[in-house]
């Protein structure tokens, strides 16, 4: 079998079970997703069976422009954006991308893969294929789970696969550019605890600034829009990309060229450095 395929089979026999229990954690929660929106959406057909003036919840959903048709996907997307789901592709993304090189170092096996007939840049895609097939399947396994469980709970839409993969490509898209960074620390250091601290700082930093950039109390604050702009977390928008996509093309875009980059820093800093004699 050609080397650079035989490493990344072995990659994917040592993830084979942190993959599978990332896939069964997001396809449970898309089913979870769906079910709680079945229970919202028959509260809400409750509410609007009530008369003009009888119920304030209704009189105010009517008042918004809701019905009993209102879009299932549209309402299930608020759930997406639960910090669980960002934290299971966050610790894939984390921790791929600091034992692509550092860990390795650290074990003392990157002299032994290396004296195989497998170049650097052979070995590191072979390590980024197998994270980024990962990641995809990771987001992907979320609407499986949803469209799965469509056809056991009863809701007005019911959302196809092609719409739920929208959004999963957008938090595919999140995941790339946390591993981008975190690799190239990965590449540039021969332990991998920095690159994981690194990495986790990183990403903790970004999701904070999310987090403090939509407080209300801080909407007229001078700093606001600097601090929401530098989040790549303001990129995922799991509702704008089942209704409106007017923002979804960038988004993707931006995230996949800033994981790009770091990836391609990481290629150059890999290919250049010097590797410890007996890493």
């Amino acid at each position: 079998m050609n080397p650079f395929l035989t490493l990344v089979a072995k990659l994917f026999r040592d993830v084979r079970w942190s993959l599978l229990f990332s896939v069964a954690s997001l396809f449970a929660l898309g089913w979870l997703f769906v079910y709680v929106t079945s229970l919202n959406e028959s509260k809400i057909r409750k509410d609007l069976a009530a008369p003009p003036g009888q119920n304030r919840r209704a009189d105010m959903m009517r008042e918004m422009g809701m019905t009993e048709e209102s879009a299932s996907v549209a309402i299930m997307m608020g759930s997406w954006n639960h910090p669980f789901i960002v934290l299971v592709i966050a610790i894939w993304a984390i921790g791929r991308g600091s034992s692509a090189v550092g860990a390795e170092i650290e074990r003392g096996t990157l002299d032994l893969v290396l004296s195989r007939p497998i170049s650097r840049t052979s070995y590191l895609t072979s390590q980024i294929v197998t994270s980024l097939v990962g990641l995809l399947l990771i987001a992907l396994s979320l609407a499986a789970g949803a469209v799965v469980a469509t056809h056991y709970n009863v809701l007005s839409s019911p959302p196809g696969i092609g719409v739920l993969s929208r959004p999963a490509l957008n938090l595919a898209a999140l995941g790339l550019p946390i591993y981008g960074y975190t690799l190239f620390f990965s590449a540039i250091d021969h332990v991998r605890w920095r690159a994981t601290m690194i990495g986790s700082m990183l990403t903790l930093a970004g999701f904070i600034a999310r987090v403090v950039a939509v407080i209300p109390v801080f909407k007229e604050a001078s700093w606001r829009p600097w601090v929401d702009q530098a989040s790549i977390f303001k990129l995922y928008n799991p509702v704008d990309a089942v209704t409106t996509r007017e923002f979804f093309s960038f988004d993707v875009a931006v995230l996949c060229g800033v994981g790009a980059a770091c990836i391609g820093l990481a290629y150059l800093v890999f290919a250049t450095r010097d590797l410890p004699a007996n890493g």
